[in-house]
């Protein structure tokens, strides 16, 4: 049976690419060294290691070897810590996904919170249907984006909060962008969309078609970084939502901001859990999500945006009572 102790210096070997520097981060003799491998490749029946190579190289069993080596040790270093988080009340792991403007604003906070409560944590972000996507499938736990998944039975659903579309321009535009027609703009300038297949792309096409709004659309993109960093080139105009904005800070200074034309509309952000699974965390995590979009990010929001006072409605949660904040 193979140990683990031989499986770190045949690594130790692979890693370094001489028995001579193995040797000396193991503190033990090259002869010790090439020996434990020696006796490794006897046990196994394979050569593992091409000496007569240089550098030196590994045969094809070994290079299986050394991939199934790395995830074994990986595991084994993770065993004690998952054992002693039984014994703290933690539980093994926690898998969230959270959608791009949510990690980026609210993310690193939640994540020293959810730390108290698993040994591991494992954070997807990205795209609220990719999200939903690996929720349904069991590959993570909690999410937070734009989707309540509302279709879905079983689920414990909190709404963490609302914030408006708004109406970004190029700040070298030759147009009075709070004061033009969104049909004047849509016929007159090319239009910056998110992902037609994003949430985002989605909700925004709906509403123009609604308004029957035809926009030329000049490039799409999957990140708000990306749309707030083309408006500022000067290429077209676009829309998102303020927490959006958030991502474009470094070109905000050549971007117009304006509330979006017409009757306002709405991005949902929403917690979802499964009923049974982590419900008190996850009541706890919407909570201090609450709390942080409405004193740290609404301070922050308020700064870049003058005019944007009360454009955003909080959910602040006191124990199992919500209310509202705009």
């Amino acid at each position: 049976m193979i140990d683990l102790r031989t499986l770190h210096v045949f690594l130790m070997v692979t890693e370094c690419g001489s028995f001579t520097l193995a040797a000396k981060r193991l503190e033990k003799t090259q002869s010790a060294v090439s020996q434990t491998v020696r006796q490794l490749e006897d046990e196994l029946g394979v050569v593992l290691i091409d000496r007569a190579s240089r550098p030196m190289a590994l045969t094809p069993p070994g290079s299986i070897l050394r991939d199934h080596a790395y995830r074994l040790l990986q595991d084994a270093g993770s065993i004690a810590g998952k054992v002693r988080g039984y014994g703290s009340g933690k539980v093994p792991e926690i898998r969230i996904g959270l959608v791009d403007s949510f990690a980026a604003a609210v993310g690193p906070a939640l994540m020293k919170i959810l730390l108290d409560h698993a040994v591991n944590l494992t954070v997807w972000s990205g795209l609220t249907s990719n999200l939903a996507d690996a929720f349904l499938q069991r590959k993570v736990d909690i999410i937070i984006g734009n989707d309540a998944l509302e279709e879905v039975d079983g689920l414990d659903r909190h709404e963490i909060m609302s914030e408006p579309y708004l109406l970004l321009t190029p700040a070298s535009m030759a147009v009075d962008a709070a004061a033009v027609s969104l049909a004047t703009l849509a016929r007159n300038y090319p239009m910056i969309c998110y992902n037609p297949h994003s949430f985002l792309g989605a909700q925004i096409a709906r509403q123009l078609h609604r308004r029957n709004i035809r926009a030329t659309r000049r490039v799409s993109v999957d990140t708000s970084d990306s749309l707030v960093a083309l408006v500022a080139a000067g290429i077209g105009w676009t829309s998102t939502t303020p927490l959006c904005l958030l991502l474009g800070r470094p070109y905000l200074s050549r971007v117009t901001v304006t509330p979006f034309p017409g009757p306002r509309f709405l991005r949902r952000l929403t917690l979802v859990s499964r009923s049974g699974e982590y419900s008190a965390l996850a009541g706890r995590l919407a909570r201090i999500a609450s709390h942080i979009l409405a004193t740290d990010v609404r301070t922050e929001l308020k700064q870049l945006i003058p005019w944007f006072e009360d454009q955003v409605t909080i959910k602040i949660r006191h124990g199992g009572r919500k209310s509202s904040r705009s």
